[in-house]
């Protein structure tokens, strides 16, 4: 289930991308990090807010990009939500 998902976008017909970079880490037992670096040449503006609450690989999204250039960071978990029983599937 979304939570919160506001997004602002002003793009161009071009489609190249490339990444720059990404480290990512754990922080408990189920949740883990990510902060990737971008460059997508169809991108002016960017800016993605999201948070997720049981679905899978639910949590937090921040992106925001310039002229292209972009940065991503993510908290999420790494289980999937299980409709049926109300509960997270553990791997």
């Amino acid at each position: 289930m979304k939570i919160v998902n506001l997004r602002f976008e002003i793009s161009t017909p071009w489609n190249y991308f490339k990444n720059l970079g990404w480290i990512h880490g754990r922080i408990g037992q189920y949740k883990f990090w990510e902060l990737e670096h971008t460059y997508y040449a169809g991108s002016i503006v960017d800016v993605n807010l999201a948070w997720s609450h049981r679905e899978d690989h639910a949590g937090f999204d921040f992106v925001f990009g310039l002229l292209g250039y972009g940065v991503h960071f993510c908290i999420r978990d790494s289980r999937h939500w299980n409709d049926r029983t109300g509960t997270w599937n553990k791997l």
